[in-house]
């Protein structure tokens, strides 16, 4: 934190399912960052509803308040569960509502789960070129889950603590880079 302010952080789950096994990843980081006294908060997808994207749509309404949300986050994590290689259909859909107004500059964190004991490479890699073209700050620093190495309750050996640690951390030192250097622009205007 800068001074008293708490650093708002998004956390975008891309999941449709009820039973997101990102959702419970997502909602273990938001618990973690906030008790490091970041203001955290989930959003899910699902609960949006939204049409499927077409470039003559407007703006459904639901995104006004989203779009205003991550326009004044500090950083955001992104998760999705890995779908045939990739991430999710909704995630994008979703994105592609968007624009860089609402990434730019902004550091981000990139997460996913998968269901066997595949690493979920491909789909951080997939994200992480949507968010260098949404002019996002992607962290060098990525986590990667499978179900085979917790259990439904998503508790974490002692490795796998670790990693998500040092993942949370290197995106809260971004967040404090990035506050920083608005506050010396800001001083020197």
């Amino acid at each position: 934190m800068i001074g008293n302010t708490k650093h708002s952080i998004i956390l975008i789950n891309g999941s449709m399912n009820r039973e997101s096994f990102t959702k419970k990843l997502l909602d273990k980081m938001a618990v973690q960052l906030n008790e490091n006294g970041s203001a955290a908060k989930i959003l899910n997808v699902r609960d949006l509803q939204l049409p499927i994207f077409a470039p003559d749509l407007d703006t459904p309404n639901q995104l006004e308040k989203v779009s205003q949300d991550l326009k004044n986050a500090d950083g955001v994590i992104v998760g999705s569960p890995e779908y045939h290689g990739s991430y999710t259909g909704a995630l994008k859909n979703f994105l592609d509502f968007l624009g860089f107004e609402e990434f730019q500059n902004t550091p981000i964190g990139l997460v996913t789960t998968t269901g066997g004991v595949k690493s979920g490479t491909n789909t951080v890699n997939h994200l992480r070129l949507v968010f260098r073209n949404l002019h996002g700050l992607v962290i060098p620093q990525q986590f990667a889950i499978s179900k085979k190495d917790t259990n439904s309750d998503l508790q974490l050996d002692e490795q796998f603590q670790i990693r998500l640690e040092k993942f949370l951390n290197d995106l809260e030192r971004e967040v404090k880079k990035k506050k920083l250097l608005e506050a010396m622009e800001n001083s020197e205007l």
